[in-house]
């Protein structure tokens, strides 16, 4: 069975692997931390004083503004999750490719096993009837 692991440790292309692993993980780290820190003092819930109806224009505006930055912030973290979900997706797709080749190998292992445990039974038989 360690023979069948270390095949598959030996098909998956660790270079590629290696190679992209610190660009998804600081784009990750980059990801969750542009989610965690929001400096754009914009709050989802409505301002106490819409329902008054004192709001001046300048104070819409800096709202407006406000709201225009949140959905541009929004946007680029949705494309930069895109690309990272779109990278780890390369990433498992060479794993997936990896892991169907040492299937395919196992599989010829297991019939190349049955074979040689015939030819073995068959051995011991015709020994037996000789002697």
């Amino acid at each position: 069975m360690a023979f069948g692991w270390m095949t598959a440790l030996k098909i998956i292309p660790w270079g590629s692997v290696l190679e992209s692993a610190p660009h998804i993980v600081r784009a990750a780290k980059q990801l969750f931390s542009a989610v965690k820190t929001d400096t754009s003092g914009f709050s989802a819930e409505p301002s106490p004083f819409a329902d008054e109806g004192t709001l001046s224009l300048d104070k819409l505006n800096k709202r407006m503004r406000l709201i225009e930055a949140k959905i541009v912030e929004l946007s680029n973290e949705q494309k930069s999750s895109a690309a990272l979900i779109k990278s780890l997706a390369e990433q498992n797709a060479l794993i997936v490719d990896a892991i169907d080749v040492f299937r395919v190998r196992v599989m010829i292992l297991l019939i190349v096993c049955v074979l040689l445990i015939a030819v073995l039974c068959g051995l011991i038989l015709w020994l037996a009837m000789n002697k």
